[in-house]
């Protein structure tokens, strides 16, 4: 019976101790992987048409092209490349600002090489940004924050940059970045709707987006009321003052006439006896 006792006791020390050790491990592991971060995503649009209509090797090519493009920007503002996936690659970021500036400089990049060097087959990327808890290991990372910038890749046209929300609001300095709200949406396998902010890189674009708001926000403004000026604000009341003073006057007048003219009549009916 004893034996008993203590073979369960003893199981019992080893259950409270191995759920101390997990809680321990847990805190240690979130302490040593789990951090803060901003991931991108960028695709190649149109590389399944691309692929068909010039074949797989021309379709490698452009990718190396891109890569060779974006990879120096990468270093360049502090990301890590985690890896390509055929016609995209997944980064992230320790800084949100860091992340923009490399998405921007990238599409701005793309934009001179399809522009100058004219190639059959242009280069158009989609790129999508969110930040938020991921777990970062050596050569990957892992979470909500990987689906959810992916999702928001899907969000981006040709040549835009969506990101969350969470990016928008880790931005250190939304001077330097044209970044405003876009719309909302439903992404993949989220329960509720997300906002989706856009960053405008290219200075025209920026330029019509400002004329744009700036119309939108006139339409709706209510009509302004027509300002007075000065002597229009000093005449009304003393034209007020006159009528009062006039009034008095001709109201005295009046009483006094009428004072008379009562006067005139007693003495005139008046019986002498």
């Amino acid at each position: 019976m004893n034996s008993q006792n203590q073979t369960a006791e003893t199981e019992e020390l080893d259950a409270e101790h191995l759920m101390a050790e997990r809680q321990r491990l847990e805190a240690l592991f979130n302490e040593k992987f789990t951090k803060v971060i901003t991931v991108m995503f960028t695709d190649l649009k149109g590389s399944t048409a691309i692929t068909e209509a010039e074949g797989d090797l021309a379709a490698r090519e452009l990718m190396k092209k891109h890569n060779d493009m974006l990879f120096p920007i990468l270093e360049k503002h502090q990301g890590i490349l985690v890896k390509t996936m055929g016609d995209g690659t997944m980064s992230y970021f320790a800084k949100a600002q860091d992340a923009a500036r490399a998405a921007c400089e990238f599409q701005r990049i793309l934009k001179d090489y399809n522009t100058t060097q004219k190639p059959k087959i242009p280069i158009l990327v989609t790129t999508g940004i969110h930040t938020g808890k991921g777990i970062v290991e050596k050569t990957d990372i892992y979470g909500d924050v990987v689906n959810v910038a992916a999702r928001f890749d899907a969000q981006a046209e040709a040549s835009e940059i969506c990101v969350s929300e969470e990016t928008f609001n880790a931005l250190d300095d939304k001077a330097e970045i044209y970044c405003r709200f876009f719309r909302v949406a439903k992404l993949k396998g989220k329960k509720d709707e997300v906002k989706i902010f856009k960053i405008i890189w290219d200075p025209a674009d920026i330029e019509k987006d400002k004329i744009t708001l700036a119309n939108s926000a006139a339409k709706n403004l209510p009509l302004a009321k027509p300002k007075l000026s000065l002597w229009v604000k000093l005449l009304v009341p003393m034209t007020v003052a006159l009528i009062a003073v006039f009034l008095l006057i001709k109201g005295n007048e009046i009483f006094t006439g009428l004072s008379s003219q009562e006067d005139k009549r007693s003495a005139k009916h008046t019986i002498i006896k």
